[in-house]
């Protein structure tokens, strides 16, 4: 519900800017920013799970050009990870320099993502990110995960970082059979 709440709240801000709106609204949309930011100022939406693909506009699907897999010492237990590595794609005025989705086996979630915006670009600031289907070997969709950040015209090769836990039963007990190639979208709102 949390994740629904924050989608349509980064949605609806454009249209809201444009419209007039009156002061004790403001001050409301202004609570959700900053709830949704935790207190940082910024917008994002954190690393999480859907049950569906989010339905935006200005995305790109393109499949994964890379994968590596190795094993750590976690807690003196060996713990596997599998990382997928996407091509730069451009979306609109806002390029994803590097996407890299990395998996462990006990549940961990990690997305680095660099991206760059045009100065030319009329937005002052976009949300951009990325989402993947990770899918067995099978075709099996085991699940689907997505962040996106907040970029300021004029960036060039922010790096942004964001993790979760997910303790999704399916991911556990199909993680060893991940396939090699995967679905993912890059995104701008």
């Amino acid at each position: 519900m949390l994740r629904m709440i924050q989608l349509a709240a980064l949605l609806a801000k454009p249209l809201l800017g444009k419209l007039p709106v009156a002061d004790s609204a403001k001050d409301k949309l202004a609570n959700v920013n900053a709830l949704l930011s935790g207190g940082s100022g910024e917008t994002w939406i954190a690393l999480g799970r859907q049950q569906a693909t989010l339905p935006i506009k200005n995305q790109l699907r393109s499949e994964s050009v890379s994968v590596q897999r190795g094993e750590i010492d976690h807690e003196s237990k060996p713990l596997r990870w599998a990382q997928f590595d996407w091509p730069a794609l451009e979306v609109d005025d806002c390029t994803l320099q590097k996407v890299c989705w990395r998996f462990y086996g006990n549940g961990l979630i990690c997305l680095e993502l660099v991206a760059s915006k045009d100065a030319r670009g009329l937005d002052m600031r976009d949300l951009v990110g990325h989402s993947i289907e990770l899918r067995d070997r099978g075709g099996f969709l085991i699940g689907i995960w997505s962040a996106a950040f907040t970029i300021h015209k004029g960036a060039d090769g922010a790096v942004f970082h964001a993790t979760t836990k997910d303790d999704l039963l399916p991911l556990k007990l199909h993680f060893d059979e991940v396939d090699d190639v995967q679905v993912g979208a890059g995104f701008r709102i």
